[in-house]
Formats: structure tokens, C-alpha cells, sequence
């Protein structure tokens, strides 16, 4: 009768494998603008603590937060659920991740209430060095023109001439003045378009001509989107336009209620009553009051006059409306 040999040394068991150490967390290093080095590791924050762990500062990301719909989003929600083929770029301030790149990934996640897959870093990195970076790592949809404006706009507000951005930026100073023009368009008005980015610089002008006219008579944004929002809803719920014929139809829309806002009432004449009669009959000092607006007029008085109205209007104004 044969019995089996027994084995000798150390048996391999399958547990074992479950012992085994995990694998080394994923690790990146990038070089800041300032020639320092920061290591990146990767982290993956629940669905559940996404929008609070996580936040963006759109002056440093460059992304404009505003636009992130879920249309404009469609891309990235139709595969996030599954995998993240990217992971976001952050650095941790206060147990919060500041996004620098990835907040379109950011958005889809909450909307889609999945986990966040992110390279972070421990680093204390300056403005400078963070704004660099997100531009340098920028790997989601190129920045529309509004957005590349928006950061500029920063630039401009820390002090630097337009000449000056461009140079920083290596931009030409047309397209930094673009850029700028296109940020100046209110956030108010572009809510109406579901997917900004399909806005080019002259539907841009398009809309800040609307704004003028409707400033011109006095009559607000809001008061144009409560005349259009119903039309707007229309044009927007029609699922067999593509994007850019809902943005052309919201444009029409948008510059035909604007110009019906932005006559002046019939009826309506100046009237003009003068302040000063002059010998001269080019030179003059008149009051003109159209409806809810008046202006005061003088032509070729001397610049010591000039001074001495400025200075009586400024201590009116602060007398009357100092709070």
C-alpha cells in the first residue's frame, strides 16, 4: 500500500497572496515656474466628499465655473461613472484640495456622485507658481476665449498693462484685448446659454453691443432675460438642434429683444434748458433731461472752469450720498 510522501520546506498557500504589501502609492513630480520641484500623489476623494473637500479658485484654474453645465459636461459624465481616464491636479491648503486643473472632472463627479481620482501635492505654492502650473498642465478642453479673459483680467487688476499681459502671457496684445472684452460680458446674460464654449469672439460682441443698448435706456440684463426666458426654454428643449444652432437662435433672440429695450420711448424728446448764456454761440452750458436720464453739457469752456465744476459736483455727490 503506497502513502504519500510528505512534504518538506515551506508550503506556498493562497492566502498568502492576500498579505502581500500594496502597491506604492502613484507619485508625480513637476517643476513650478520658480524652479522648485513638488511631489504630486495620488489620492481618491469619495463621491460623498467631493464638492466639500474639494474647491476651485477660477482666477487660478482659469476655468470658468459658471459654464460648467451638464450640457457643456456631456463628454466627461458619459464615461466618469466608469473610469477617470485622468486624474485631477491639486494642492492641499487648510484639509481642503484646491483644484488646479481638472475642474471639469470636478463638476462631472458630483453631478455623476462619483469618486474624484487626484495628483496632489503638500507643497506651499504661491500664486504665481500655481496659476503657471495649471496652465502648463492643462490636458481638458482648450480655455474659450471668456475664460482665457477672465485670468487675464487678474493680471490686469494686480496692475499690469495689457501690453504687459501679453508680453507675460505670449499673447498678441489684439487678442488680450479680446479676450478682456469677452470677459466683460455679464455672467447674467451668458446663463442663458447652455454650452458657453460654443460662443466665438463675435457672438461675444454680439452680446456686449446688446448690453450697450440696453444701458442706453436704462433698461437692466434681468430685465431682458424675464422678456426672454420663456423663448429661451423653447430653443433650449428642442433635443434635435445641435449645440451651435441653439447658440445662434439664443443670439437672434437675445439682439432683437435689445434693440426693442434699447429704443427710446416715443415721445420721449430731450428737452434741454440752458444754464448760461454766452456771447459766443459755439460755446455753451445747457442741462438736457431725456426720461429717467440727465446730463449736463459745456463746450469750449476753459480748463480752470472744467476743474471748478468737477470739484462742485464731487462735494454735491458726497454730500448728498455719503453714507
Amino acid at each position: 500500500m503506497s502513502t504519500k510522501r510528505q512534504t518538506i520546506g515551506r508550503t506556498f498557500n493562497a492566502p498568502v497572496l492576500n498579505n502581500e504589501a500594496e502597491p506604492e502609492a502613484v507619485k508625480q513630480v513637476f517643476t513650478l515656474s520658480s524652479g522648485r520641484k513638488a511631489v504630486f500623489i495620488k489620492v481618491t476623494v469619495p463621491a460623498s466628499e467631493v464638492e466639500t473637500k474639494t474647491y476651485v479658485l477660477q482666477e487660478i484654474n482659469g476655468r470658468d465655473q459658471s459654464a460648467l453645465t451638464p450640457e457643456s459636461l456631456q463628454d466627461i459624465t458619459r464615461t466618469i461613472s466608469l473610469q477617470q481616464f485622468f486624474p485631477a491636479i491639486g494642492v492641499r491648503r487648510d484639509n481642503r484640495i484646491e483644484i488646479l486643473d481638472g475642474s471639469r472632472r470636478r463638476a462631472s463627479a458630483i453631478l455623476k456622485q462619483v469618486g474624484l481620482d487626484i495628483l496632489v501635492t503638500d507643497e506651499s505654492l504661491s500664486v504665481s507658481e500655481a496659476r503657471k502650473l495649471a496652465q502648463d498642465i492643462q490636458t481638458a478642453r482648450e480655455h474659450n476665449i471668456r475664460e482665457v479673459g477672465t485670468r487675464l483680467l487678474a493680471l490686469k487688476q494686480s496692475g499690469l498693462t495689457q501690453k504687459e499681459i501679453a508680453e507675460a502671457e505670449g499673447l498678441s496684445q489684439a487678442k488680450v484685448t479680446r479676450a478682456l472684452q469677452a470677459a466683460s460680458v455679464s455672467s447674467e446674460l451668458l446663463s442663458l446659454f447652455p454650452i458657453q464654449s460654443e460662443l466665438s469672439f463675435s457672438d461675444y460682441k454680439v452680446l456686449l453691443t446688446a448690453e450697450e443698448l440696453l444701458a442706453s435706456n436704462q433698461r437692466s440684463v434681468s430685465e431682458l432675460i424675464d422678456s426672454i426666458s420663456g423663448v429661451v426654454s423653447g430653443i433650449r428643449e428642442q433635443a434635435l438642434l445641435a449645440a451651435d444652432e441653439v447658440k445662434t437662435k439664443i443670439l437672434t433672440v437675445i439682439r432683437d429683444e435689445a434693440t426693442l429695450l434699447g429704443e427710446p420711448e416715443k415721445g420721449d424728446a430731450a428737452v434741454i434748458t440752458p444754464l448760461w448764456q454766452f456771447s459766443d454761440k459755439n460755446k455753451y452750458a445747457r442741462k438736457k433731461i431725456r426720461g429717467r436720464m440727465f446730463s449736463y453739457e459745456f463746450n469750449r469752456v476753459s480748463p480752470e472752469l472744467q476743474g471748478a465744476i468737477d470739484d462742485a459736483v464731487k462735494a454735491v455727490l458726497a454730500k448728498h450720498l455719503k453714507s
